[in-house]
């Protein structure tokens, strides 16, 4: 199952690929998880997004929250039952954002033993489903 909607133009040896599961890969580092695709002609690598145990937690809270949000819209709970919910909503997400700067340049410094630049002198593609998370 491809997971974007177009093919995929290597940076390093401009090889065009779909991205599936097969591209997909992990590496850890102590707390943090650093996922990834790679090109299936040179391997390069790609950062999707890295997590540490905060992070995983607050995604964790705001898929609970967004199962709250469609439930009482669903159930035509209380208007302010729904504002709530989009509070707390609004609150994780906004938890996410703050810490989302360092873990990608942590990530990428993982990734490519340099911080949000790879060694082709351009930024990684940036992959942004994951801010739906």
């Amino acid at each position: 199952m491809a997971l974007f909607d177009k093919p995929i133009d290597c940076n390093k040896c401009g090889q065009q690929f779909t991205v599936d599961d097969s591209r997909l890969g992990s590496l850890r580092d102590g707390d943090l998880e650093v996922q990834y695709f790679s090109c299936p002609a040179c391997g390069a690598k790609y950062h999707i997004l890295t997590t540490n145990s905060t992070m995983r937690d607050l995604i964790e809270r705001r898929k609970a929250v967004q199962l709250k949000i469609k439930a009482a819209h669903a159930k035509r709970f209380k208007e302010r039952t729904f504002k709530k919910y989009l509070r707390e909503y609004e609150q994780i997400k906004k938890e996410q954002e703050k810490i989302f700067p360092e873990l990608e340049a942590q990530g990428e410094k993982i990734l490519h033993g340099v911080s949000r630049v790879n060694e082709y002198g351009a930024g990684p593609i940036r992959c942004h489903w994951h801010k739906d998370i």
